[in-house]
C-alpha cells in the first residue's frame, strides 16, 4: 500500500497532508483531525483507519491544519477559521487531482469544525457522507478540558498558588498547556463554536459515540432532531485522552462498514 506526504498550499501558509493509497478512483476519504494532545494521541487509531480503508480501494487523507502537526506556524498562530479554510483547501486539491466525490471523517474537535461550517463546506465540496468520531459539539467544554489539565498540572506541581487560568488567557495572558500555548483568540474563537442540536446537516452523517455502549442525553438530541443520522456506538479505549492505544480493528471495520454501505457496496 502506497504512503505519501504532500506539502500544499492554503490560506496562512504550507500544510502536510499524508496520503494512504493511490488507487486513483472518483471518491476519497478527507479526515479532519483533532487538535492538540489529542492529535497525538488519536494520529496512530486513525493512521490505521486510513489503512483499512485503502486496503479497499478507497485513497484517504490526513491534514495537518496550519500550526499543528508536520505544517508550517505554531499553534498560538491558527484559529478554527484558519483550520476549516485548510479543510477547503485539501478538499480542492483533491478536485484538482480528479476525486470527484469526498467522504469526510472527522474526530473530536474536527468533527466540531465540520459541524459549525456544514453550508459553506458542503458549498464548496463534493461531500457525500460523514463520519464523526467522538464529535465535540460545544468547544466551550472543549477548552474547559484543556484548562483542567493545567489545572491539574498546578496542582501536582505543590502550588498553592489558585490561579483562574481562563481568566489569565483571556486577559492576554498566553499559557502553555501540554506543550501548546492557548491564546486570547483560541480560547475566544473555539468557545464561540458551538453545533446546535437543530443543525442542517449536509449529507447523511455516521456518529460514532466512542468508549461507551449507551448513547449519551446530548446526543440523542441531535439523532432525534434529524433524520439523516445514523448512530453507533462502540466501546473502545478513549483512545484520544489516554496513550499507548495504537490500533483499534473494531473501529476501522465499523468505518470500512460506513464507506461500503455510503458508496452503495
Amino acid at each position: 500500500m502506497s504512503i505519501q506526504g504532500h506539502f500544499i498550499a492554503s490560506t496562512q501558509g504550507r500544510i502536510f497532508v499524508s496520503q494512504f493509497g493511490n488507487t486513483k478512483s472518483d471518491v476519497a476519504v478527507l479526515c479532519a483531525p483533532p487538535v492538540a494532545e489529542e492529535l497525538n494521541l488519536s494520529r496512530a487509531v486513525l493512521a490505521k483507519q486510513c489503512q483499512a480503508f485503502a486496503q479497499q480501494g478507497l485513497d484517504s487523507f490526513i491534514l495537518d491544519y496550519f500550526g499543528t502537526g508536520d505544517s508550517e506556524g505554531e499553534f498560538e498562530e491558527g484559529s478554527l477559521t484558519d483550520w476549516c479554510e485548510d479543510i477547503l483547501s485539501v478538499g480542492k486539491w483533491l478536485q484538482s487531482l480528479g476525486y470527484q466525490k469526498l467522504i469526510v471523517l472527522g474526530v473530536r474537535v474536527g468533527a466540531l469544525l465540520l459541524g459549525v461550517n456544514q453550508q459553506k463546506l458542503h458549498a464548496q465540496l463534493p461531500i457525500i457522507g460523514q463520519i464523526l468520531w467522538k464529535p465535540v459539539t460545544n468547544g466551550k467544554v472543549f477548552a474547559s478540558q484543556l484548562i483542567r489539565i493545567k489545572q491539574a498540572n498546578q496542582m501536582m506541581s505543590n502550588s498553592t498558588e489558585k490561579v483562574n487560568w481562563r481568566n489569565e488567557i483571556l486577559a492576554g495572558n498566553n499559557t502553555e498547556v501540554a506543550g501548546y500555548v492557548l491564546t486570547k483568540a483560541f480560547i475566544e474563537g473555539i468557545e464561540a463554536a458551538v453545533v446546535p442540536a437543530t443543525v442542517e446537516w449536509q449529507s447523511p452523517v455516521s456518529w460514532l459515540e466512542l468508549a461507551t455502549e449507551k448513547v449519551t442525553p446530548a446526543t440523542r438530541k441531535f439523532v432525534e432532531a434529524s433524520d439523516v443520522i445514523a448512530v453507533h456506538t462502540l466501546q473502545t479505549p478513549a483512545f484520544w485522552q489516554v496513550p499507548e492505544v495504537f490500533d483499534l480493528p473494531e473501529l476501522s471495520a465499523v468505518g470500512v462498514t460506513i464507506t461500503n454501505k455510503l458508496l452503495g457496496e
